[in-house]
């Protein structure tokens, strides 16, 4: 059976590697899909999520509630990912890039380019969501959790959870003109 944040985290506290190590496994989809939600490469989302689990582990002593390791890890990586979009568009204006036009895509890249310009659009909206819809989005749809699933990780009520994801779903229905799927967040 597999043990719940909280065993890890007491595990981890106590000096086992491994534990934290799951704990990352168990949350580096979700960390890593949070920073690209705020408009960063891949390579600057590896580097956020890196730095999220870096700041996390080395503060893990000041963690009250083991039970709440997800919420708090979720609050790192938002936190570090403002941090990471500051950096970046201060150096945007520094560099004068945000005045520059990118040149026009070639003909045989048409197609990954209308690709990249519906994900970039997918995650603005996402980036528009405040923290805790972004986040249980994120656990519903990249990970596959039921909404029981996450309010257990997050320690938080379900119907809260549903509740979140209900808004979210709205809100992304609107941005996009979209009707939901059936699947909905009952799922």
């Amino acid at each position: 059976m597999a043990r719940s944040d909280a065993q890890l985290v007491q595990a981890a506290l106590a000096g086992d590697r491994e534990a934290f190590g799951a704990l990352v496994d168990r949350h580096r989809r979700t960390v890593f899909a949070l920073a690209l939600q705020r408009g960063l490469q891949s390579a600057e989302a590896e580097d956020v999520a890196q730095e999220v689990f870096i700041k996390a582990y080395r503060s893990l002593g000041e963690l009250k509630q083991p039970e709440a390791f997800a919420r708090w890890l979720y609050g790192i990586a938002e936190h570090v990912g403002a941090d990471q979009e500051r950096v970046r568009q201060r150096r945007r204006r520094e560099s004068g890039l945000e005045a520059m036009n990118e040149p026009a895509a070639p003909p045989h890249d048409r197609v990954t380019q209308a690709l990249g310009e519906e994900r970039e659009r997918i995650l603005r909206a996402l980036g528009e969501l405040d923290e805790a819809k972004r986040v249980v989005i994120t656990m519903r749809y990249l990970e596959g959790l039921t909404p029981k699933e996450i309010a257990e990780r997050l320690g938080e009520p379900r119907g809260t959870v549903r509740s979140r994801l209900h808004h979210a779903l709205s809100y992304l229905q609107a941005a996009f003109g979209t009707v939901r799927s059936p699947e909905g967040p009952e799922a």
